[in-house]
């Protein structure tokens, strides 16, 4: 296409935007909204009408944006009236990858364990050991260690079983390294059915043993194996009102709910009772770590009919091929630098997925309707997940979302970078973790070395092909901190990490910096035509901030607020 032909693509292209954007706001013209929002700094993130003063909701959606003269029209004596003060307002933020139920829990529940609160292993066993005085006999005990503990705490290791031997005999006890490796006592190992031979579990759980083939309490991915969760009453409670609580105070609108299979239920009645919560919930199912136990037709974990589809909706089917880098146990082509007492046979990581079983599982997500997402840490998994979206992509019934989980976090090769582009046409997506560049980069280099280390992180690169990083939080409960976007938004910006600047070129705008966290993660659910900017017809879904962060230092993004939190024109959390 010749530079002329652009030019008149795009005048095409404005002028039919433009027609539509007139019989939008004409649809509306003379209607009077329940709430209108005046005299803010509206960025839309609609290339097409990038800024606005104020903007008027009716039934949840946007009718009109523009000047506050031509809102006040739509200002009717019924309607709420609410004076942004020259705030800085944004799209609401969209969580593209996050355990909420699970957060909850750990966050209330587990004994914290979590770095750099509990700053060494002697802690850690003090920690457990007061819990073990007010909890009965063979109760289990769970407690939350952040990724590569065995990084941070200053014994530079674990404990071991035979320490939480000592301080919980009578208890099962598993202590989480992040969410894929665990240390469990003999208590719990004997209640797993775990003994001398046993390498695997039901679910896709690894299980490690000493020189001798004993179990030395390592388990990787063993989220579907070990058993303990909420009760179903503390689920519920958790969907109708306590993730809303935590997530919003974020500037948090909606979030992709990973959920497993067994939890669906609750969230399904839940969608009755509460049927307009405050945030939306996308949900991703998981059934077992390597996707086995799905049912072929999916349709058991669609929402009730009655339910608020604008609140709940069943959109994706997860699986993980493998575990993480962080932990030792993401699945990579050449071993991981030394050798530790927690790695999994052969020092490379866990395959928990094969191809075989990755091949079917986005098979089933297409053939359904339904988003696939891959966990893919190491460079062997992206692999794996690659080449199952290339075979499906050449024989699908529909161009479903085909996501890889963590694409290019660890690491990342040119070669697997020009492939994620090519499948971009197959709407192939993925979910990153900006806010792990200040946490992780010192045991990426610790665990990899430089050269590979060096290849993680490379959001600019990714945005530079095209490929639309949407940013997410992943909180399982383990790092509590990282539900903040905004220190998100400060690492991708400054490239500040927890060793220092790590690969300044790499660094972004503050307005891709917000895409990664509004737009591009709406488009990763398959919903960027109901939320992620301000447009005439999405959900009124936006976030006050308590700075414009396009004009301060970029060091200060990290100091960023969510002043007001406002969902279908509902002002659902204010800060104090």
């Amino acid at each position: 296409m010749t530079g002329k032909s652009r030019k008149i693509t795009l005048l095409i292209s404005m002028s039919l935007y433009s027609c539509l954007l007139f019989f939008c706001q004409s649809i509306y013209a003379g209607e009077k909204a329940d709430v209108v929002f005046i005299n803010g700094q509206i960025e839309t993130l609609n290339q097409r009408q990038p800024k606005a003063n104020a903007v008027a909701v009716k039934n949840e959606k946007f009718i009109a944006i523009g000047s506050d003269q031509k809102i006040k029209s739509f200002i009717g004596p019924d309607t709420k009236v609410v004076n942004l003060n020259q705030q800085l307002v944004v799209p609401g933020f969209v969580d593209a990858h996050t355990h909420p139920m699970e957060t909850i829990w750990l966050k209330e529940v587990w004994v914290d364990a979590r770095y750099p609160g509990t700053p060494s292993v002697k802690q850690a066993l003090e920690n457990i050991a007061k819990r073990v005085q007010s909890t009965p006999r063979d109760q289990w005990i769970y407690v939350a260690g952040v990724s590569a503990s065995e990084n941070k705490f200053s014994e530079k290791r674990l404990p071991s079983k035979a320490e939480l031997d000592q301080v919980a005999p009578n208890n099962p006890v598993i202590m989480a390294n992040g969410a894929h490796m665990a240390i469990a006592n003999s208590a719990a190992l004997a209640k797993m059915g775990v003994k001398k031979g046993v390498t695997k579990l039901p679910h896709g759980a690894g299980v490690l043993a000493d020189k001798n083939g004993e179990p030395n309490g390592v388990i990787t991915d063993g989220m579907g194996d070990i058993p303990g969760s909420p009760t179903p009453q503390e689920i519920a409670r958790y969907y109708a009102t306590d993730i809303a609580k935590f997530w919003n105070s974020y500037g948090f609108t909606s979030v992709m709910a990973i959920t497993p299979a067994a939890a669906i239920p609750i969230m399904q009645s839940v969608s009755l009772s509460t049927p307009t919560p405050n945030i939306r919930y996308t949900a991703s199912v998981w059934a077992a770590p390597n996707g086995a136990g799905m049912p072929q037709d999916l349709s058991v974990f669609e929402m009730p009919a009655k339910a608020n589809s604008a609140y709940y909706r069943f959109g994706a089917i997860k699986a993980w091929v493998d575990g993480e880098n962080d932990c030792r146990t993401g699945y990579m082509y050449e071993p991981y630098v030394g050798v530790m007492d927690t790695d999994p046979p052969g020092g490379r990581g866990t395959l928990v997925t094969d191809q075989a079983l990755a091949n079917q599982f986005s098979k089933l997500a297409n053939q359904n309707n339904k988003v696939s997402m891959l966990h893919c840490s190491g460079d062997a998994a992206i692999d794996i997940g690659l080449n199952a979206y290339e075979a499906l992509s050449k024989n699908q019934q529909t161009n479903t979302i085909k996501r890889i989980e963590h694409f290019g976090m660890f690491q990342l090769s040119p070669e697997q970078l020009k492939r994620g582009q090519v499948l971009k046409k197959s709407r192939f997506h993925f979910s990153t973790q900006p806010i792990w560049l200040l946490e992780l980069v010192n045991a990426d280099y610790e665990n990899m070395g430089v050269q590979r280390a060096k290849t993680g992180y490379q959001f600019k690169t990714l945005i530079n092909a095209g490929l639309e990083p949407a940013a997410s939080t992943d909180m399982t409960g383990i790092y509590l901190g990282n539900i903040d976007p905004f220190k998100a938004m400060y690492a991708t910006v400054t490239r500040q990490s927890d060793m220092g600047i790590f690969e300044p070129q790499e660094a972004i705008s503050v307005r891709d910096a917000l895409r990664m966290w509004t737009i591009w993660p709406a488009k990763a659910i398959g919903e960027d035509q109901q939320k992620g900017s301000i447009e005439v017809g999405k959900y009124a879904d936006m976030t006050v901030l308590s700075q414009n962060i396009f004009q301060i230092p970029k060091e200060n993004l990290k100091d960023i607020k969510a002043l007001k939190t406002i969902v279908g024109g509902r002002e659902v959390y204010t800060s104090n």
